[in-house]
């Protein structure tokens, strides 16, 4: 028998990831911040913009992921390493790698890297939202079947509700 509470502590616990995870939303907020600390012109600032809007729709690594490690045949071998954590875990290393490289080029805490560069870097953070989306959004669809709908909507609003920090983190 399932434990009722536990789809509710999951389905609370997506909500807030979605609200605070990534922050590709708010890139009109930052952006003047990395276009004049890195030197861009408009059009180079539209390029990383192009990469953050790639990174943000294309999800196929996340759902190969999840459909992976979330496989009952796979429960066995995997062990520990099974379940829906695993993906929140991989989109969590690159929205850290992707927004602390970014981060870090700004406040100069690294050489101003090229713009290529930034683009992986830029990539990189946003694609880490599809890892959350993805393990969000099906886990709540599993626990939830007959309401299917109502939860895809419940958390993708979420997700357009961000908690993040001020812009003075940017210009340290």
């Amino acid at each position: 028998m399932e434990n009722p509470s536990a789809k509710w502590i999951a389905t609370v616990a997506s909500i807030w990831i979605q609200c605070s995870s990534g922050a590709s939303y708010t890139f009109g907020i930052y952006s003047s911040v990395l276009k004049s600390s890195q030197g861009y012109d408009q059009s180079t600032l539209d390029t990383v913009s192009v990469f953050k809007d790639i990174g943000a729709n294309a999800g196929i690594l996340s759902g190969l992921l999840y459909s992976f490690v979330t496989l009952d045949r796979n429960r066995g071998r995997l062990g520990r390493f099974a379940g829906p954590w695993v993906v929140h875990v991989a989109g969590a290393a690159q929205c850290f790698v992707g927004y602390f490289m970014i981060w870090a080029s700004v406040v100069g805490l690294v050489h101003r890297p090229p713009v290529p560069l930034m683009c992986l870097f830029m990539l990189l953070a946003a694609h880490s939202q599809t890892f959350f989306n993805t393990a969000n959004v099906v886990s709540g669809v599993h626990n939830f079947s007959d309401y299917g709908g109502t939860i895809v909507g419940i958390l993708k609003v979420s997700s357009r509700i961000k908690v993040t920090a001020p812009l003075s983190v940017f210009s340290l």
